[in-house]
């Protein structure tokens, strides 16, 4: 089976799905018989597109953007297309998230369902604000789409609550979702370093990126947060339904206080019950030093799902980086046709 996949972001992320498919696609048609062309790349300043794949070999060497198509464009100007060119079987969404209004990955994806095309998200925007606008049109259209790559890059939280809970209630979900955070106050609590000089480490070790008020100010997490309730809880909530803080705030002093208590802070993500209600929360919170979520360290992330009848079921770790985010898109894409 040869399934022709249309690229949205030649980012970090884009790129090294770039990478991940050249490395992988051997493996992929021996282990699934699946045959994965990349036929187009869409980025803000054009597209190109070669309905025999394009030359990942070639792509390796271009840089990161609309600088790389323009680069492959003059290795190959038959290839340029200053519009989006979407004839493929599968969108790869991976531009960077908007959360205000979706950004251009809303009309790729809206356009490309419209096509019958099926669609992997690595991006949160176009989830975060027409979750059910895209479900509604995916279902109506018979196309599949799959975004467990936007709910913690490389850990399965949407995996298992879908695939490995059915038919089991789930009663509550606490969570540690973005790593960035988590790399954060890990080290303020290990060597005794303020808030600023942990983002600044984080940003030099690229754990961080330099515009990261979204990890910081706990809308990453609110965003995977609110996909996972609106996917699993079946809400229909908007972000504005999500009660945030991020750990701008927290000092070097919260962090003592912490730790004489034997408890660590961390950013947790909570979905829950109340008054027939889901309540969602992000918020720093102080928790046993020796729990399941206490024990994370660096930027890993955990969850933990509370249900009826499987009991607490845990999941630790996922890389928090663009291969971890590529893999995941490469898992839907298997998981999608096999």
């Amino acid at each position: 089976m040869i399934k022709k996949i249309i690229l949205s972001g030649f980012g970090n992320v884009g790129k090294e799905f770039v990478k991940l498919l050249n490395e992988k696609k051997s493996y992929i048609k021996e282990k699934y018989d699946l045959t994965l062309v990349l036929c187009g790349i869409l980025e803000k300043d054009g597209c190109i597109y070669e309905d025999r794949g394009l030359d990942m070999s070639y792509l390796y060497d271009c840089p990161l953007g609309s600088r790389g198509i323009l680069k492959y464009s003059d290795f190959n100007r038959e290839a340029f297309y200053n519009y989006p060119v979407l004839e493929g079987d599968i969108l790869v969404e991976c531009t960077p998230s908007n959360i205000e209004t979706g950004g251009p990955s809303l009309n790729y994806i809206i356009n490309s369902i419209n096509r019958g095309m099926d669609i992997v998200m690595l991006s949160k925007g176009a989830l975060v604000t027409n979750f059910n606008q895209l479900i509604e049109l995916a279902n109506k259209k018979d196309v599949k789409i799959k975004y467990s790559g936007a709910t913690a890059a490389a850990l399965p939280t949407l995996d298992l609550g879908t695939y490995s809970l059915a038919a089991s209630q789930i009663k509550n979900i606490t969570g540690i979702l973005n790593g960035t955070t988590n790399y954060i106050l890990n080290r303020m609590f290990e060597d005794d370093i303020s808030f600023e000089e942990a983002l600044q480490e984080a940003v030099e070790k690229g754990i961080a990126e330099r515009e990261n008020s979204m990890d910081i100010d706990g809308i990453d997490s609110a965003s995977k947060l609110l996909i996972l309730s609106n996917s699993l809880m079946d809400t229909t909530y908007s972000l504005e339904d999500v009660s945030i803080t991020g750990i701008r705030d927290i000092k070097k002093q919260h962090i003592l206080q912490a730790k004489e208590e034997n408890k660590v802070i961390k950013l947790l993500c909570k979905a829950y019950a109340k008054d027939g209600k889901w309540m969602l929360e992000v918020t720093p919170e102080k928790i046993d030093t020796n729990s399941l979520l206490g024990n994370i360290k660096g930027s890993n992330k955990g969850i933990l799902f509370n249900t009826d009848t499987m009991g607490e079921i845990y999941l630790i770790g996922g890389a928090s980086n663009p291969r971890g985010a590529a893999a995941a898109a490469l898992k839907d894409i298997i998981n999608i046709y096999i």
